[in-house]
């Protein structure tokens, strides 16, 4: 049986059947690791296998919101903060170190402000600025515009020499790959199959965000996975295709889209008012006051209907003893 683990988002139960009338075995968590067998139609919905330990324990739905394990980003700061809510004023719910792990599930847009819901290795979720540096493992060639001028730097046929070519805002792009900036030593590109006596040609359409090789050798077409084994005093650069060469820029430069943010999905999120909040808190005794003047008013204005100013009296009290055990 092929087993395959992935991360849960929102809770989810286990059925022993393959129907939501079946016995619940478990409640999975949100942001927990369940392992997943093989799947099964039962009329118009797909069930699949739930193990532990490789020992089948029941089944869950396709409906159930799943993050592949193998799909994961890389932080490239010293230090990220990743807040309760997309609102820098929140909470900061995990401080993110270079090189760890998390998952981008959606983007929200917040008080004109782009952020993404992320999950990390250890299923918490909470918040990063979408401009954060992060980059990911397994990254698919693409094509973009510049949104701020730069240094492109082509290899030439000497070791470690490079002429530089300027960039400006505006220039389209195509982003190749990521190779490591070592510290120290600068690019690493001994692996780049694209660089040796004679540049083999690369043939870009403007509709196509991949590309066309007439070398032999498309190892560079694969989905690398060099940041693996990036040390912490690494950085990271971009492989890109510009104004008819095969250069590197620096991969934090600013650029109009990426599409592992473009392609997430959309999340919206209700932010409570401050005011709201208050007001939501202090309903009962705010009401409760209002109920305890109403009464004396009438008591003393008129004594005759002392019987609805008894009422009020009794109302206030109550609400005021409510909003107590409530708190």
């Amino acid at each position: 049986m092929y087993i395959i683990k992935k991360m849960v988002i929102g809770d989810t139960y286990v059925y022993s059947g393959r129907n939501f009338s079946s016995d619940t075995i478990k409640l999975i968590r949100d942001g927990g690791i369940v392992e997943l067998g093989n799947s099964y139609w039962e009329g118009n919905m797909q069930w699949i296998e739930v193990l532990e330990n490789n020992l089948f324990i029941g089944f869950i739905s396709s409906q159930t919101k799943l993050i592949d394990l193998n799909n994961y980003f890389y932080v490239m700061e010293d230090i990220l903060f990743c807040y309760e809510k997309p609102d820098p004023n929140s909470e900061i719910k995990i401080k993110l170190s270079f090189h760890d792990k998390i998952y981008l599930v959606s983007k929200i847009f917040s008080k004109g402000k782009l952020w993404l819901k992320v999950y990390d290795k250890h299923g918490f979720c909470c918040y990063i600025d979408a401009n954060s540096y992060i980059f990911p493992n397994n990254l698919k060639p693409y094509s973009t515009i510049l949104r701020e001028s730069t240094i492109m730097y082509v290899a030439s046929s000497k070791k470690n020499m490079y002429k530089t070519i300027r960039l400006k805002k505006g220039n389209r792009i195509y982003v190749n790959r990521l190779v490591p900036y070592k510290l120290g030593k600068g690019l690493d590109i001994s692996h780049d199959p694209s660089i040796n006596d004679s540049y083999p040609i690369y043939v870009y359409s403007s509709k196509e965000t991949s590309f066309i090789s007439d070398s032999k050798d498309n190892d560079k077409t694969i989905e690398n996975k060099f940041l693996e084994k990036m040390s912490k005093f690494d950085e990271v650069w971009m492989q890109i295709f510009a104004l008819g060469q095969i250069g590197y820029i620096p991969a934090i430069t600013k650029t109009d889209t990426v599409p592992y943010i473009a392609q997430l999905p959309e999340e919206h999120f209700i932010q409570n008012d401050d005011s709201q909040v208050y007001i939501y808190d202090n309903n009962l005794p705010i009401s409760g006051l209002v109920a305890l003047v109403l009464g004396l008013v009438i008591f003393s204005l008129v004594p005759s209907l002392s019987v609805f100013a008894f009422f009020f009296y009794t109302l206030g009290f109550c609400l005021f003893t409510l909003r107590y055990f409530c708190s």
